[in-house]
């Protein structure tokens, strides 16, 4: 993942979503966080989405720029190894300007715990 000369978030092509999706690291929760290991590249990526019905378009872009700093401070385990996460207000989820952001932080980190830090399968 580069962005901002280090570190960059994923753009179109950049992974390929599997046929059948991997299941939520996380049960029912306001964000839907899924990870999968992609073929090609070394480094992590981070795919955020955030649907027009979540909210309108400064609380997604508030959003996506949450779990970008989030995902940030947390990427240290993950680097160097070709996970893709994506992450997604869940079904159940509030309003996207009612998520705090320690929430995001919290979720995420608990989910990132959970994959493995190998790549043994």
């Amino acid at each position: 993942m580069i962005y901002r000369g280090r570190f960059r978030t994923v753009r179109h092509k950049d992974h390929a979503v599997p046929t059948p999706l991997p299941r939520p690291l996380l049960g029912q929760s306001s964000l839907d966080i899924r990870a999968w290991r992609r073929t090609g590249g070394a480094e992590p990526l981070l795919l955020v989405t955030s649907p027009r019905k979540t909210g309108g378009a400064v609380q997604r872009n508030r959003f996506r720029r949450q779990v970008r700093m989030a995902f940030l401070a947390q990427v240290g385990p993950l680097l160097g190894l070709p996970w893709v996460v994506w992450v997604r207000p869940g079904r159940s989820a509030p309003p996207l300007d009612r998520i705090r952001f320690q929430d995001i932080e919290s979720q995420l980190q608990l989910a990132l715990n959970r994959l493995p830090a190998s790549d043994a399968p």
